[in-house]
C-alpha cells in the first residue's frame, strides 16, 4: 500500500475548453499556412496545383465528416492537421520523381506521366497503412479515439483523391493550354 498525498489540486472552468478549441484552430490554421508557403517555395508551379488540390481536399474532408455526421472534436481537429500533411506528402513523392524524370531528359508530358506512374506504390501503400491503423482505432477505441480516426479516414480519402486525380487533372489542363512547355516549374 502506498499511501496518497496530494501536491496540487485546480478547479476547471468552462472556458477551458474553449480555449483549447481556439488553440486547435489556431494549431490548423499555421499547418495550413506553413504547408502552402512550402510547397509553394519549393515546387514553385507545381506547388502551387498541389495547393490548389489542397484546398479541395479541405472541401472534400469536411463534406466527408458532414455525411458521416461526424462531429468535430478536438481529437478530431488533431485528425484533420495531421491529414493536412498527408495531403501533401503525397504531392511530394509525385514531384519528385516527375524532378526525377525531367532530369533524365524527358519530355514535361512524358516526365508527368511517369512521375505519376512509379509515385502510384508508395502513395497507396503509405495511405493503406495509415488508413488501416485508422480502422483499428476506430473498432477498439472509444469516444474521442473514434472520433480522430473517422477524420483521419476521411482525410485520407480525400488525399488520394486529390493528390491523385485532382493535381494530375491540373497538370493536364496545363499541359493542354502550353503544348509546347519544354519546361516545368518544379
Amino acid at each position: 500500500p502506498v499511501p496518497l498525498k496530494i501536491v496540487e489540486i485546480r478547479n476547471i472552468g468552462a472556458s477551458l475548453g474553449q480555449d483549447s478549441v481556439n488553440k486547435g484552430i489556431l494549431a490548423g490554421v499555421i499547418a495550413i499556412a506553413l504547408v502552402v508557403i512550402i510547397m509553394i517555395g519549393y515546387y514553385r508551379f507545381a506547388g502551387v496545383l498541389a495547393v490548389c488540390g489542397l484546398a479541395l481536399y479541405l472541401l472534400y474532408t469536411l463534406a466527408a465528416l458532414s455525411g458521416f455526421g461526424a462531429v468535430l472534436t478536438l481529437p478530431g481537429l488533431a485528425g484533420f492537421v495531421l491529414s493536412i500533411g498527408i495531403a501533401v506528402d503525397a504531392n511530394v513523392l509525385i514531384f519528385e520523381r516527375i524532378r526525377e524524370e525531367l532530369v533524365h531528359g524527358k519530355s514535361v508530358r512524358t516526365a508527368i506521366d511517369e512521375g505519376f506512374r512509379h509515385a502510384m506504390s508508395a502513395i497507396v501503400d503509405s495511405n493503406v497503412s495509415t488508413a488501416l491503423t485508422a480502422v483499428v482505432l476506430y473498432q477498439y477505441g472509444t469516444g474521442p479515439v473514434k472520433g480522430f480516426a473517422v477524420t483521419l479516414l476521411a482525410g485520407i480519402a480525400a488525399s488520394m483523391v486529390t493528390s491523385i486525380f485532382v493535381v494530375r487533372t491540373f497538370f493536364l489542363i496545363w499541359l493542354n493550354r502550353n503544348r509546347a512547355a519544354e519546361t516545368l516549374s518544379i
